[in-house]
């Protein structure tokens, strides 16, 4: 006899058999699996750590509307799941840890205490109050972190927020991490658009973590800090210089994001440059030189964007997302990071005879090919890099680790010209002065040479723009960031990292729910190669067979009235068939690309349904008949 079944009806059964064995097996009586990739419901080793070496007593406080919540049961299900996380961070903190749950009722003190800390209500409760939903951390003396309002659509970082919150309020001090900036990135105002620019999210997010100590121009040394954060070096004094030399093989660490093409720092000019942020000084004694006037453009990497009134979406092969594949995930700036958007990179180079050590944390595809910067400043159509694209095949270094050896720039130490106050007066006779100091200041380095080299330099500045990674919502008058891609965690991690810091960074590096189709991507780019390969015949073809119309064209004999010679009718001819042809070529290909996609996806769910759900039910089944076998 044979049976038909329905896929509905064979997932019943599997379901049903699921069940069956669950409820006869006591097996799984307080066992917790973590079947996600990246064990998104395990906590992280760096928070064991951080919770095994509390000093100091903490106190958590959760606010929570429970009866004002009665009918928002998703906001409910995540309180629940940010309750046990807790109650699981205060059975692994040996005691240093204790939680109270409170419902701050409307006009009862528990609201009052809620508004007093700095919580945010929101107006959405059974009767309009306020509704709140946000966690008071208290330490030693008048140590105070919140957070203000627990979003569920913030899941993903909930066991990042919560350690970096204890951790903050048991450390002593905050570590302290010095920056410079060549660009605006504190924010300020906008003279075009007349509006405040807000500061950007990546130096805020500094901000929450760190101590932040801007570096002054005119600094001839850099000190107390734990570690330095220097952000398209371009027009520094030669005092800055200096100290930056002398921290650096002092032994001090520092983040380095040059750029051959600092998109940002065009912003609000007239007349576009070609901004390039560079150490050309200090960079090839610490092993490294930034490729002069070039950026790289990669296909394999390359991000879609939409072009024109229509939003047309075309391939930007100076626009990267970078995959794992371009990174090194063993190293711990980069554990656990999916995605980096990066725009008009440029390229290191090492430099031969040097004793540092260089360690390539991010590097191109081999689809690659080095270009003049000067493209970018008439750059209004993306496609236009396609035309002269001819990758090399090598692959090309963004971002690197530099260890071991080095030594100063400056063994002779400097001498400083400087401008007295009277000559520097606002008068034509002071302004001449001027053009010639007087006084001068030797600088004389304290440490030549060192065989301790901390450095992390990237080729890129643009990754720190809000555009390529963030997006921003309003909230209730608050103004949300929401992160689609890993730029801000691969400047976190880097910087903890080199300020000591590194158990948070397994933290926060955990996957991501939006898991990326990599096969997907890989066929949807193949095809596209096919289809720009048959685009560029059409269009060959097409431009001979004008070249040819002119030609006859300019032959015709005259007088006849004709419109067209019979000679120039049939070429027209044999063109419209060759390019009704080729359209039909890409229409093929197009057809092919939705197949291949669509003979994935069916695999994909039939491994979904079927098998997942059989191993299942199968290793329960074994287990169920060892026990009662036992």
């Amino acid at each position: 006899m044979k049976l038909n079944a329905s896929p509905k009806m064979l997932v019943v059964i599997f379901v049903l058999m699921f069940a069956v064995v669950f409820a006869s097996s006591k097996l799984l009586t307080g066992v917790r699996v973590d079947l996600t990739e990246n064990g998104l419901y395990t906590l992280s080793e760096g928070t064991r750590n951080i919770l095994s070496k509390l000093e100091q007593p903490v106190t958590l406080k959760l606010y929570f509307s429970d009866k004002g919540t009665r009918q928002l049961p998703a906001l409910r299900t995540y309180a629940q799941r940010v309750e046990e996380l807790i109650e699981e961070y205060v059975s692994l903190s040996k005691g240093k840890l204790s939680f109270e749950k409170v419902d701050p009722e409307p006009f009862s003190e528990a609201e009052d205490e809620a508004s007093l800390a700095g919580l945010q209500g929101v107006p959405a409760g059974i009767s309009g109050d306020n509704i709140y939903f946000g966690l008071v951390a208290k330490g030693e003396g008048d140590k105070q972190e919140v957070i203000a309002f627990m979003k569920p659509d913030r899941e993903r970082f909930l066991e990042y927020e919560l350690t970096q919150l204890i951790a903050n309020l048991s450390a002593p001090d905050r570590p302290k991490l010095g920056i410079w900036a060549g660009i605006d990135v504190r924010g300020g105002f906008d003279y075009m658009t007349r509006q405040p620019k807000p500061e950007w999210t990546v130096i805020s997010m500094l901000q929450s973590n760190f101590d932040l100590e801007w570096i002054n121009d005119d600094a001839t040394e850099i000190t107390g800090v734990d570690a330095l954060v220097l952000i398209a070096p371009k027009d520094m004094q030669d005092g800055l210089k200096f100290a930056i030399d002398q921290y650096v093989i002092g032994g001090g660490k520092a983040m380095i994001f040059l750029d051959p093409f600092a998109e940002a720092a065009n912003e609000g000019m007239p007349m576009p440059a070609v901004q390039r942020a560079d150490l050309a000084e200090l960079l090839p004694n610490w092993g490294l030189k930034l490729r002069e006037d070039m950026f790289l453009t990669d296909y394999s990497y390359s991000m879609v964007v939409g072009v024109g009134q229509q939003r047309s979406p075309t391939r930007h092969i100076g626009l990267l997302g970078l995959t794992p594949d371009a990174m090194d995930t063993a190293d711990i700036a980069m554990d656990g990071l999916e995605s980096l958007n990066w725009s008009s990179v440029g390229i290191l180079d090492r430099v031969e005879g040097s004793e540092a050590i260089i360690h390539p944390l991010i590097t191109s595809s081999t689809q690659a090919q080095p270009r003049e910067a000067e493209l970018l400043l008439t750059l209004h159509d993306p496609r236009t890099l396609m035309k002269e694209f001819a990758p090399t095949g090598e692959q090309y270094l963004l971002a690197a680790r530099v260890t071991g050896k080095a030594k100063t720039a400056y063994p002779d130490g400097m001498v400083l010209m400087q401008v007295s106050e009277d000559e520097a007066a606002e008068t034509e006779e002071g302004a001449e002065k001027a053009e010639k100091p007087t006084e001068t200041k030797q600088l004389t380095p304290k440490v030549t040479e060192t065989d301790q080299l901390q450095l992390l330099v990237v080729a890129d500045t643009d990754l720190l723009t809000d555009r390529l990674w963030v997006q921003v919502q309003q909230f209730f008058g608050q103004r949300i960031v929401q992160p689609w891609a890993d730029n801000g965690s691969f400047v976190m991690n880097a910087v903890e990292h080199l300020s000591g810091n590194p158990d948070l960074i397994s933290i926060r590096t955990q996957g991501r729910f939006n898991r990326p189709f990599v096969k997907v991507e890989q066929l949807r780019r193949d095809a596209e190669a096919r289809f720009l390969e048959q685009e560029e015949l059409l269009q060959e073809e097409l431009s001979k067979t004008e070249e040819k119309l002119v030609e006859l064209e300019n032959a015709r004999s005259e007088g006849d009235g004709a419109l067209f010679t019979p000679e120039q009718e049939a070429e027209l001819q044999a063109f419209q068939e060759e390019k009704l042809k080729i359209r039909k070529q890409l229409r093929d290909v197009q057809h092919q690309l939705d197949q291949d996609i669509e003979a994935l996806g069916t695999q994909l769910k039939l491994i979904n349904i079927f098998l997942v759900p059989g191993l299942i039910c199968l290793l329960l089944f074994v287990g169920t008949l060892r026990k009662r076998v036992a």
